[in-house]
C-alpha cells in the first residue's frame, strides 16, 4: 500500500492545485474592470489511480485546464450589431452637421431668397421702365445664387471631412487587422485548446474596435482563429495569421475623393461601394450617396430656375422666358438672364451640364448674365418690340413662384416637380426624415448592443461575490491540504525518531 511519502505527494498536489485556483481567482478580481475580459475558471480533476496490493489509491488532484467562460456565438453576433450601430450613428451625425444650413428658415432661407428674386420680376412688371427696380432685381438674383452656392459649399465641406475620415479610418483598420492576425497565430499555438484566455480577450477588444470602424463578419475556425471579412463578403481582412490591408487612392471616378481597395497579394479590388457599416461605411455613404444626393437636388433646382427664367415653361399654357423678351430699348432680345461658365444650351443651361448627369455642377456654374449685371437696362421685361413700358415677360416670369413642374428630377429634361417652394420644402423634409431615421436606428442598435453586452456580462463578466465564495472554497482546500501534510510530517517524524533509537 502507499507509504507516508506517497501521502506527502497527495497533500502537495492539493496545495499546488488550490494555489493555482487561488491565483486564477486573484487574476479575475484584478481584471474586474478590464474591458472585454472573460472570467476564468479552473477545472480540477483526480490524478490517475495507482494500484497497490490489488487496491486502487488516488494519488491526489491536478489542474486539468484553465479557460475563459464565454459564449462564442454571442460575441460573434455583437461584432455585426456594433458595426450597424456605429454605421447608423455616423450617418446621423453627418446629416446633423448639414441640417441647420439646409433648414429653410427665416428671411435668409433658400425659399425666401428665391421668392424675393421672382418677386423682383413682379415689382418690375408694375414699373418696367424703373431702372432702380432693374438694379434691385440683379441684386436679388445674385443673393439667391450666393445662398444656393453657400448651401452647396457647406455640403462639399462635409463631404471632404467624411473623405478625410475614410483615409484615417483605413489606417486604423490595417493596424487592428495586423494585431488580430498576430493574436490568431498566438492562439493557434496554445498548448491546449482554450488555454490562452487572455489572448482571446485581447483579440476580442481589438475586434470590437474593428467592428466600430467597418462592417465585418467574423467566423471562428477549428483552432480558435478568427476569419474576418467585410460584411458584404467583398474582401477578406484576416485569415489565420495573415492580415490583408485596405488602401486608399485618389480616384477621378469618385470626384478625386478616396477610393478604397482591398489588397490581397497581387489582387487589388475596389470595395468602395461594398463597405456598408461602421464609421467608415457611414462616411462613404454620406460622401457618395446621402450628401451627394442633397447636392444633386440643389443642382436640379438651379437648373430648373435657370431653364424656366431663361426660356419659360412649355405649359399648357406656355410661359414666356427672358430669352423671348425685349430690353428697355425695345430692340435687344435673345439674351438669357442666367448664364453658366460656358455658352448656354437650348434651355439656358451649359451644354456640359445635362439631365443625364442630374445637372451636376449647375449650382457653381449658375450666374447672372454679365451683360445684364453691367447694364440692367438689358433686362427683358417687355413681350413685344418697341414697347419699353410693356411688362408681359416680367409678369410671366413672376408667375414661376407658383408654377408646377419647374424642376426635372427624372433626368429626362422635362420638369416633373414643383413649385420651387414645395421642392425646397421636400428637400428640407428629406434631411429631417433621414436624420431622424438614422437616429432611431442608432438608438435601437444601441439598445440591442447593450442587451447583448449585458447578456455577455452575465456569462463572462466577473462577479465579485461569486469570486469571494470561490476564494473561500479554495482557501479551505489549501488549508486542509496543508494540515494533511502536517499530519504526514508528524507521522514521518515519529516513525523516524522511534525506529532511530
Amino acid at each position: 500500500m502507499p507509504g507516508l511519502t506517497a501521502g506527502l505527494y497527495v497533500g502537495l498536489s492539493g496545495l499546488q492545485a488550490h494555489q493555482g485556483a487561488l491565483n486564477v481567482i486573484g487574476h479575475n478580481i484584478a481584471n474586474v474592470n478590464t474591458p472585454g475580459y472573460a472570467r476564468q475558471r479552473v477545472d480540477l480533476g483526480t490524478q490517475d489511480t495507482q494500484f497497490f496490493g490489488g487496491f486502487g489509491y488516488g494519488p491526489g488532484v491536478s489542474i486539468n485546464s484553465i479557460g475563459g467562460v464565454r459564449d462564442r456565438l454571442l460575441e460573434l453576433q455583437m461584432y455585426s450589431e456594433q458595426a450597424r450601430q456605429f454605421g447608423a450613428q455616423g450617418r446621423y451625425e453627418g446629416i446633423q452637421a448639414v441640417a441647420a444650413p439646409l433648414a429653410d428658415e427665416g428671411e435668409t432661407g433658400l425659399s425666401a431668397q428665391l421668392q424675393k428674386f421672382l418677386q423682383g420680376f413682379q415689382d418690375l412688371s408694375v414699373r418696367p421702365e424703373d431702372r432702380s427696380l432693374r438694379q434691385n432685381l440683379i441684386g436679388r438674383a445674385q443673393t439667391f445664387i450666393s445662398t444656393l452656392q453657400t448651401r452647396y459649399r457647406q455640403l462639399d465641406d462635409e463631404r471632404t471631412r467624411a473623405d478625410s475620415g475614410i483615409a484615417s479610418g483605413v489606417t486604423q483598420i490595417n493596424n487592428l487587422t495586423e494585431q488580430i492576425a498576430k493574436l490568431n497565430a498566438r492562439i493557434a499555438s496554445e498548448p491546449t485548446p482554450g488555454s490562452d484566455s487572455d489572448g482571446r480577450d485581447q483579440r476580442k477588444v481589438l475586434t470590437d474596435k474593428l467592428s466600430n470602424l467597418i462592417g465585418i463578419h467574423v467566423f471562428e475556425g477549428t483552432h480558435g482563429e478568427y476569419e474576418i471579412t467585410l460584411d458584404t463578403g467583398a474582401a477578406t481582412l484576416v485569415s489565420d495569421s495573415i492580415s490583408y490591408d485596405l488602401q486608399v487612392t485618389r480616384d477621378p471616378v469618385y470626384n478625386n475623393f478616396y477610393r478604397v481597395d482591398s489588397v490581397m497579394g497581387s489582387t487589388v479590388v475596389d470595395v468602395t461601394q461594398r463597405i456598408a457599416d461602421g464609421e467608415v461605411g457611414a462616411k462613404l455613404d454620406l460622401r457618395d450617396n446621402i450628401l451627394a444626393g442633397y447636392q444633386r437636388q440643389l443642382d436640379e433646382l438651379a437648373a430648373g430656375v435657370a431653364a424656366a427664367v431663361n426660356v419659360g415653361l412649355p405649359g399648357p399654357p406656355p410661359t414666356a422666358g427672358h430669352r423671348a423678351g425685349f430690353a428697355l430699348d425695345g430692340v435687344t432680345t435673345g439674351n438669357d438672364f442666367f448664364q453658366g461658365a460656358v455658352a448656354n444650351g437650348a434651355n439656358g443651361i451649359p451644354p456640359t451640364i445635362t439631365a443625364a448627369t442630374n445637372y451636376k455642377g449647375m449650382v457653381y456654374a449658375l450666374s447672372v448674365n454679365g451683360a445684364l449685371a453691367g447694364n440692367p437696362a438689358l433686362i427683358a421685361a417687355a413681350g413685344v418690340a418697341g414697347s419699353p413700358g410693356d411688362n408681359a415677360v416680367a409678369r410671366a416670369i413672376a408667375t414661376l413662384q407658383t408654377a408646377g413642374n419647374t424642376v426635372d428630377t427624372n433626368s429626362d429634361g422635362v420638369g416633373d416637380s414643383g413649385p420651387y417652394s414645395q421642392f425646397i420644402g421636400q428637400l428640407v423634409n428629406l434631411v429631417g426624415t433621414q436624420g431622424q431615421g438614422f437616429q432611431v436606428s442608432a438608438d435601437n442598435q444601441q439598445n440591442l448592443v447593450t442587451a447583448l453586452q449585458n447578456q455577455r456580462d452575465r456569462v463572462s463578466g466577473v462577479d465579485l461575490d461569486e469570486e469571494a465564495s470561490q476564494m473561500i472554497n479554495f482557501q479551505r482546500g489549501y488549508q486542509a491540504s496543508a494540515r494533511f501534510i502536517s499530519v504526514i510530517n508528524q507521522l514521518t517524524d515519529q516513525l523516524v525518531n522511534q525506529f532511530g533509537r
